[in-house]
């Protein structure tokens, strides 16, 4: 009866383990070759329901959605010291202290750093897509890693704006050590 009930476990691990999706070689970088990790200087939180209120700088990142509304969102600003030119940046995600519902975020470039006053009506444009990811416990799983890796910019102020995937998600992170980062690799 027990080896029955162990056999049927294993068969149900072993299917889902198939239906998790799998990353190609171009997303995946081993530990070894990232040379710098560089945290945010910054988070600002910016809430669809009070769309003129200025959340100011935050330790905390929270991006979520509920019934189609609702939103949260988080700009993400980081300090890119001098002397990364020519070589490569890929931005990461680890390390939420809540996740729930599609626990999926997309992470777009914005035009401009100055985060700080930043309103849902009134913050920097969305620039370019960078990828999609699922966050659990530890390292984020890529999803989509189409804009992650990119030329390091020079010296100077960069942000991002982190948005849920889905309804009714919650991703929530402590910014000093955690979240949304920039790998110099």
């Amino acid at each position: 009866m027990k080896s029955a009930i162990f056999s049927s476990a294993i068969a149900i691990f072993a299917t889902l383990a198939t239906a998790l999706p799998t990353e190609s070689a171009n997303n995946l970088v081993a530990r070894d070759h990232v040379k710098q990790v560089i945290n945010s200087s910054a988070v600002v939180n910016i809430r669809e329901d009070t769309p003129d209120t200025a959340l100011g700088i935050s330790g905390r990142g929270t991006v979520s959605r509920t019934d189609s509304k609702h939103n949260f969102q988080a700009l993400v600003k980081f300090d890119i010291p001098d002397g990364l030119t020519g070589s490569k940046c890929q931005l990461a995600f680890a390390y939420p202290s809540l996740f729930d519902g599609t626990s999926q975020i997309q992470v777009f470039s914005i035009g401009d750093a100055n985060i700080e006053n930043a309103t849902f009506n009134k913050r920097p444009f969305r620039d370019q897509f960078k990828g999609t990811f699922r966050v659990g416990w530890g390292e984020a799983t890529v999803v989509d890693g189409s804009g992650l890796t990119f030329d390091c910019p020079v010296k100077g102020a960069k942000a991002y704006e982190v948005v849920s995937v889905g309804d009714n998600n919650d991703v929530i992170w402590y910014a000093p050590w955690g979240g949304l980062r920039v790998n110099v690799l």
